[in-house]
């Protein structure tokens, strides 16, 4: 692992696994966790064995505010973020990628999809969360804590799965960024996989995403037995179909 500064001054580990071999792929696949989890577990290090085992490059890297760089978490955005797997994709990674997204971080690779069309060749979206923040917001959120937040510009919030901490700055940075409820500019394969017992991400937000993309490549995988993390077997390999399809 390598320590990368990025230009929003935020410094994260990194690895970045080139393959070398002269029947090695032109693609390399880019891991962006999610939220408040880490680009070193179960499904980042699946994919990275996967990737190594075809000759295909494979980088994984922390969000800001994340991992080792955890104690500045409330400091980051999701403008922060946005700007580190640009930053990824526009100096760190060479040629073509594949973007496999958790989470959030399938909000941010959708985000990048649509801004870098001629670097990403696929996204894999694993209970992708684009619009969270909105969706919160709108019908989740109690009066008294949208109060919270704006008084103290930070909420502590508890789902069944995972407890988070959500701060003002990350929410006012998120409408900007909001994807759905127009056609997302996208036009290379999408793959969606999504947890119908999710208690974090409402199963048909999948579907969701599907309609507004305008690519006609989408397919949308529906897991009846998995959960927010999708990270039991059926789920990897299912992840691993869709990337074969890809790659």
């Amino acid at each position: 692992m390598q320590n990368r500064k990025f230009k929003t001054n935020f410094t994260t580990k990194f690895e970045y696994s080139q393959a070398k071999s002269l029947s090695t792929h032109k693609i390399s696949v880019i891991y962006i966790h999610g939220l408040f989890s880490d680009c070193w577990g179960r499904k980042p290090e699946s994919v990275k064995e996967w990737c190594e085992a075809r000759g295909i490059g494979f980088f994984r890297y922390e969000l800001a505010g994340h991992g080792s760089d955890s104690a500045r978490y409330e400091e980051t955005d999701m403008a922060v973020w946005k700007s580190q797997i640009i930053e990824v994709i526009d100096e760190m990674v060479d040629g073509p990628v594949v973007l496999v997204g958790s989470s959030i971080g399938g909000w941010l690779s959708l985000l990048a999809a649509a801004e870098r069309p001629d670097r990403v060749r696929g996204v894999v979206g694993l209970a992708a969360a684009p619009d969270f923040t909105k969706d919160l917001e709108q019908y989740i959120f109690t009066p008294e804590q949208k109060q919270t937040m704006a008084q103290t510009g930070r909420l502590e919030f508890a789902t069944k799965d995972f407890s988070y901490i959500f701060t003002k700055k990350m929410f006012d940075t998120a409408r900007e960024m909001c994807l759905l409820g127009r056609e997302i500019p996208i036009d290379c394969p999408v793959h969606l996989l999504q947890g119908m017992k999710d208690d974090c991400i409402a199963p048909d937000k999948a579907m969701n995403i599907a309609k507004c993309l305008r690519s006609s490549q989408v397919v949308v995988k529906m897991l009846k037995n998995s959960n927010h993390r999708l990270c039991n077997q059926e789920d990897i390999r299912e992840l691993f179909n869709s990337l074969e399809s890809m790659v």
